[in-house]
């Protein structure tokens, strides 16, 4: 949760002033706000914000913090400024919000913002269902600027020992879904396991933070690295990426795909900069435990065995049943989180008996896109929560993580795997392709909003 923020304005006019939040120890000026050659100098003071600017402003940032793409943000706030009687335009990225509020008098303010990579289930629905009630006008000003403030301090709904073990038991699931026998799935339950105790202790630094792809790729790598000398060798790829699978940005990706078709252009361009900056950390921590273990040169490379497809079921479904633990989801949710993560798989395992190796992700994300919709229409509960576990099971991260391996290895590495890279981007493509198409068959839309141009309208 951030800090208390100042307020610090700009009088261009008697009709207009700009404002810049500044949260935590991120206290300054924007430098569009600067004085520069002969233009009139800025008049900087402090004044409050009216509620309703300081409500959409509070909002914004948390329904942004509960890694909500862009659009979404925009078109969430577009409706609350609406219903509180106020023209809205509103401007998401990865670390700042704009907005420019008309009521008479035009105020434009940009909020910088840090960004949150952990997944919370239960802060983002409650925070989507608190947006809708406040567009409908159930919650007034006041209110909801408290309930903001307490759903931002609500503690974790599961605690460290549950949340470790679970990343533990996801990561042995995983491993089993990319196609991993017995020995990879218990070498990525406890690589998992790791991961999850780097997840806690990245959760209070947002410096660190940035830097839990090395550090999870790194540790995961060594563990099992040195398991490789000691139980001999197995399928490396598969069970560090069914370990790291949470940390991995493959979902980040996705979401910046997503920003690009829906018109958000500056958001999901540092998206996904964000997201292929973090799998650069990931190459360079496997590289790293490459390098500390001598792997590559000693260890021959081997591929899995998969365990039969009725086990990886029951498997997956029992990894779906920890992710409800490891996205923080409500209780009450278990049930659709597991079904999600059920229905992804299986539709993605028919469709490459179908269509070949890499099956068809758009086709899955469509039928997880719809079930996703369907769900949330029948029982009122936000959409993230079936769309968010189900795109973990079809996100390309194995394929990123498979194509370092080989590239760092001993072995001169092909054409084909070298693109490795390449098919990860096209299957976000994809993804993303297939849960816009549901979305323009089963989405709910609001009539325009103010003059129809208020960005986060559309998407």
């Amino acid at each position: 949760m951030s800090e208390p923020f100042e307020t610090f304005t700009v009088r261009a006019d008697s009709s207009a002033h700009f404002g810049f939040f500044a949260l935590g120890n991120r206290r300054g000026v924007h430098p569009a706000l600067v004085h520069h050659g002969d233009s009139p100098g800025p008049y900087f003071g402090t004044q409050p914000m009216a509620d309703e600017e300081a409500l959409l402003g509070e909002l914004g940032a948390a329904l942004h913090g509960a890694t909500l793409p862009a659009d979404v943000v925009e078109e969430q706030l577009t409706a609350v400024a609406k219903r509180l009687g106020l023209e809205g335009q509103f401007f998401a990225l990865q670390s700042f919000l704009a907005m420019e509020v008309r009521n008479g008098a035009a105020h434009a303010t940009v909020r910088r913002m840090s960004f949150d990579t952990h997944w919370n289930l239960t802060r983002m629905t409650a925070l989507l269902t608190l947006s809708r009630e406040l567009a409908a006008g159930r919650v007034g000003v006041a209110d909801g600027r408290r309930q903001i403030a307490e759903i931002e301090a609500r503690p974790a709904r599961y605690g460290k020992g549950l949340v470790v073990a679970a990343y533990g038991v996801y990561g042995g699931a995983v491993a089993a879904r990319v196609g991993g026998g017995m020995i990879e799935v218990l070498v990525g339950a406890l690589v998992g396991a790791v991961a999850g105790v780097i997840h806690f202790g990245t959760l209070r630094s947002n410096t660190i933070d940035l830097q839990k792809s090395f550090i999870a790729a790194f540790v995961g790598s060594l563990c099992a690295f040195v398991l490789a000398r000691v139980l001999g060798p197995f399928d490396a790829p598969r069970a560090i990426f069914g370990g790291v699978t949470l940390l991995v940005p493959a979902m980040v990706l996705t979401l910046g795909v997503h920003e690009l078709a829906s018109e958000e252009l500056e958001s999901g361009v540092a998206r996904l900069g964000y997201g292929l900056l973090r799998f650069a950390m990931l190459a360079v921590g496997i590289a790293a435990a490459v390098n500390v273990t001598h792997f590559a040169s000693d260890v021959p490379r081997v591929t899995a065995t998969p365990l039969p497809f009725p086990v990886v079921l029951a498997l997956v479904t029992l990894g779906g049943l920890a992710l409800v633990a490891c996205l923080q989801g409500p209780r009450r949710d278990a049930g659709a989180i597991v079904g999600a993560a059920v229905l992804a798989y299986a539709t993605q395992e028919v469709t490459k008996r179908i269509v070949g190796e890499h099956g068809a992700p758009m086709l899955s994300a469509f039928l997880l896109g719809t079930a996703a919709y369907l769900h949330a229409h029948a029982t009122g509960r936000s959409l993230p929560v079936m769309m968010v576990p189900g795109l973990l099971q079809l996100a390309p991260g194995f394929l990123g993580t498979e194509a370092v391996l080989r590239l760092i290895g001993r072995e001169p590495s092909t054409q084909a795997e070298e693109l490795s890279f390449f098919r990860v981007i096209i299957i976000a493509v994809q993804l993303a392709t297939g849960l816009l198409i549901a979305g323009l068959l089963f989405r709910r839309r609001r009539p325009p909003h103010g003059n129809g141009q208020a960005r986060g309208a559309g998407g």
